[in-house]
């Protein structure tokens, strides 16, 4: 009996998508078989670059394949991106992202990269909660901060590392949900920010827990985001302990590969990654970096990443915020 023309393209479309779907599952089982690059899309130095290494090395040691750091600079950390998802889905060109990431689509009409359709998350590795900061002559508690900022306006700023920032979204939303209307003070990064605070030019402002570090012989810390209280600085309340909604917001670092990558080669990374990041040598150096440890699946990076855009989403839309690139 003669097939029809259409029943014999149908058989062969089934034939090529049974041997594409071999042909992936071997490659995963095989993976990997060749160097891994590593994209960091910040210089090389700082916390970003120092995670990628600390755990590209460890990787590169469970694998026993070379893992090479590759410093891609430019745009926001979108240059960086842009060339991972534009990369062959195979698993061997990975992404550092931070949470920027997510933000970056938000602020400019511009970004070549979606992170939701164009990346998969791999694991979450450290999460950056940012602080509510003031000069070591401030206000000695939040309550006092909120009562001196509303019996004198005048006197009290918030400032933050940049324009669209975490720590300007936040500073936006403490205003809002403390019934404050604040001055915002952008600063060109979070180092210039703390030196404005240590010299009382700003009377408060939103640090990550990278800097605060740094300079917390010279400051004072008020609130913490994040569910939970900060290790090495355990009385410190979380806003959310204080009443206020949706500070559960960290700074974060975490691993993506291009979009489409095949799950098998995703989960392998993160199961190694995780195992990786809870080694009591790493996960120690990693708070000496001034960051939390985390190590997760792809779903709970995922999750964090819609959480970010969700919240920080509302916040840039209400007050009508763009970034010219």
């Amino acid at each position: 009996m003669r097939l029809s023309l259409l029943a014999k393209l149908g058989l062969s479309l089934a034939a090529a998508a049974v041997g594409s779907a071999s042909l992936a599952q071997a490659s995963s089982a095989n993976y990997p078989a060749k160097p891994i690059t590593l994209v960091v899309p910040y210089p090389a130095g700082g916390v970003a670059d120092q995670a990628a290494r600390l755990v590209g090395q460890k990787l590169q040691e469970s694998m026993h394949q070379p893992v090479v750091v590759e410093n891609r600079t430019g745009a926001g950390g979108m240059v960086g991106a842009r060339a991972v998802a534009r990369a062959p889905a195979d698993g061997y060109t990975i992404l550092l992202g931070v949470s920027g990431l997510v933000l970056q689509p938000l602020l400019v009409k511009s970004t070549t990269v979606d992170p939701f359709k164009e990346l998969a998350p791999i694991t979450l590795i450290a999460r950056l909660p940012l602080m509510l900061v003031v000069p070591r002559s401030g206000p000695t508690s939040f309550d006092d901060f909120i009562r001196q900022a509303k019996e004198n306006p005048s006197r009290f700023s918030i400032g933050n590392y940049g324009v669209g920032t975490p720590s300007h979204l936040l500073s936006i939303m403490l205003n809002q949900q403390a019934g404050l209307d604040l001055p915002l003070i952008p600063f060109q990064g979070s180092a210039p920010l703390a030196t404005n605070l240590i010299g009382e030019q700003v009377a408060a402002g939103f640090l990550d827990s990278v800097t605060a570090r740094q300079f917390s012989e010279k400051l004072r810390f008020l609130a913490v985001t994040g569910t939970q209280r900060v290790a090495r600085l355990p009385e410190l309340p979380t806003f959310r302990e204080l009443g206020f909604r949706s500070f559960e917001q960290d700074g974060w670092l975490g691993l993506l590969a291009p979009a489409g990558t095949p799950q098998p080669i995703v989960a392998k990374l993160s199961k190694q990654l995780a195992r990786i990041v809870a080694m009591p040598e790493v996960s120690a150096k990693i708070e000496n970096m001034g960051i939390a440890p985390v190590g997760s699946t792809p779903e709970e990076l995922l999750t964090v990443m819609r959480n970010d855009s969700d919240v920080y989403g509302k916040v840039i839309r209400s007050a009508s915020i763009h970034i010219i690139p």
